[in-house]
């Protein structure tokens, strides 16, 4: 019997694939909707381990302390090997960067060589706001068309993506943003205080200043692991190269189907561009789907027809047994909102009858924040709030998790895909409100990464496991206004 057997023992081609690839060079695992990701890259670094490779000089990033905990937990389960001192690191990005920065590296701390002063402690928010406001003018903030939270996400954004931010602003503008973001940092350093912003960008100060202190870091890995690879940025794929330079292979595990963080800085070049950016790179699928029902992966595969082979996944069921009395997913167009929500509560009791499916598992998943709270809002009004009712997320929120009944709302063009409105007026004197007056009514601009829209679209129908339902109104509250919209172009791809 195999050492492996008990590892390698339920995985489908595809997974045992993906488990047992060589470990040479860099492997990108492509993995689809409810293929299972995570088994599979747990199983990878217990393979490792039993493979001969010192479980300590094993390290996996990924992108939140939960994430981080269930795998390290996953881990010891499948062999006691992956636990106690010796135990592989799995790790944020971020608590990669602190780490290495509060250690010392010949008796000096790597927080003091980059500029901080003393032990360097956590920027509280109304500490970060407070030095924005020292740093920066009322009449920058003007010439930035900003308040002073507004300020702090751009240059959030100005640091993981640079990219992003040139192509929006003006030479100016980009010069005065430059200057703030220096004079942040520079008071930051001089008190003592560390944004997480700070983490990865001081993480690669560190190693590019110190050479030295970059080649013990690389050198303390054998293998690196990236779970989400969809989601890094700029900043954290420069951290991975520097980490990488001494030899370390590199698995990545990502759906570029799932790439719906760029608002955030998330950059999807690396995992498009895998096989040309890493060395020695590999792909492999993961494509068989063990969350939904054939008429809805259908529907998903439909989005992407156009996408080159290479990336190009075709999800197929792999549940050993169909659940009954799921039909293909139907769209569902309302005249009013009202008219919507009374339709999804009795359809949702309606299943629940039928199929014993509790209306409490069921979801609601919204592009935007405004339909949701507004739908809440309907049903508290209405007495509703108190009875069983569909879960409400965005679908944003919703990634990750599943329902066995998914009604997919704002399908509406303008709501979903989503059109940027136009930018606030700050007004400041008496002739310029006057101006607003009587300047012609601003129209929301056409304006979004359509791209990325289709890809959360693809989340949200992923999500449905035996039920999905298309829903869409031709008039409802869209920011504080009733407005009057046409179904959604996506609509017209899942026909």
């Amino acid at each position: 019997m195999s050492a492996n057997a008990d590892l390698l023992s339920g995985l489908n081609p595809e997974q045992y694939a993906a488990v047992t690839a060589p470990n040479s060079g860099s492997t990108l695992v492509l993995a689809g909707a409810g293929c299972g990701k995570t088994a599979v890259l747990t199983r990878r670094i217990v393979f490792l381990v039993r493979s001969g490779i010192t479980p300590a000089r094993i390290c996996a990033l990924t992108f939140s302390r939960k994430a981080a905990q269930e795998m390290a937990h996953r881990l010891v389960k499948l062999d006691d090997a992956c636990g106690g001192n010796n135990a592989p690191l799995v790790t944020t990005f971020h608590a990669f960067s602190l780490r290495a920065l509060q250690e010392k590296f010949d008796g000096v701390r790597n927080f003091n060589r980059i500029g901080f002063r003393g032990e360097a402690v956590l920027l509280d928010h109304r500490q970060k706001l407070e030095i924005l406001a020292s740093v920066s003018t009322t009449a920058e903030r003007k010439t930035l068309r900003m308040s002073i939270t507004e300020l702090d996400s751009t240059l959030n954004l100005f640091l993981s993506f640079p990219e992003k931010v040139s192509e929006k602003w003006t030479e100016t503008e980009r010069e005065l943003l430059t200057k703030i973001e220096h004079d942040f940092s520079k008071v930051r350093k001089e008190r003592g205080l560390w944004d997480f912003s700070d983490l990865i960008s001081g993480c690669i100060e560190l190693f590019t200043n110190y050479p030295a202190v970059a080649a013990a870091y690389s050198k303390r890995c054998d293998a690196m692991l990236v779970d989400e690879f969809q989601d890094t940025n700029p900043m954290q794929i420069d951290l991975l190269d520097i980490l990488l330079a001494s030899g370390a292979s590199l698995y990545a595990v990502g759906d570029d189907d799932q790439a719906i963080y760029g608002f955030r800085g998330a950059d999807i070049r690396p995992i498009r561009n895998f096989t040309t950016r890493f060395k020695d790179a590999k792909i492999i699928k993961l494509q068989i789907n063990y969350r939904s029902i054939p008429a809805i992966l259908n529907c998903a595969n439909r989005l992407w027809l156009d996408k080159p082979i290479e990336y190009r996944k075709t999800l197929v069921s792999g549940l050993s047994v169909m659940p009954s009395g799921c039909k293909r997913p139907l769209t569902m167009r309302f005249g009013t909102q009202t008219q919507m929500l009374e339709w999804v509560i009795n359809k949702a009791r309606y299943i629940e009858n039928r199929e014993k499916i509790p209306v409490n598992s069921m979801a609601m998943l919204f592009r935007i924040n405004d339909t949701l709270l507004s739908v809440a809002e309907h049903y508290q009004n209405n007495g509703l709030a108190g009875e069983a009712l569909p879960q409400m997320f965005t679908v944003h929120a919703s990634k990750g998790l599943e329902y066995p009944v998914v009604f997919l709302c704002d399908l509406e063009e303008g709501v979903f895909p989503h059109y940027k409105l136009p930018k606030k007026t700050y007004i400041t004197s008496w002739r310029e409100l006057l101006g607003e007056l009587i300047k012609p009514k601003a129209k929301i601009e056409i304006d979004c990464s359509f791209d990325e829209e289709l890809r959360l679209f693809y989340v949200g129908v992923t999500r449905a496991q035996r039920f999905l339902f298309f829903v869409t109104v031709a008039s409802k509250p869209f920011y504080g206004r009733m407005t009057n919209f046409v179904p959604s172009r996506f609509l017209r791809l899942v026909k």
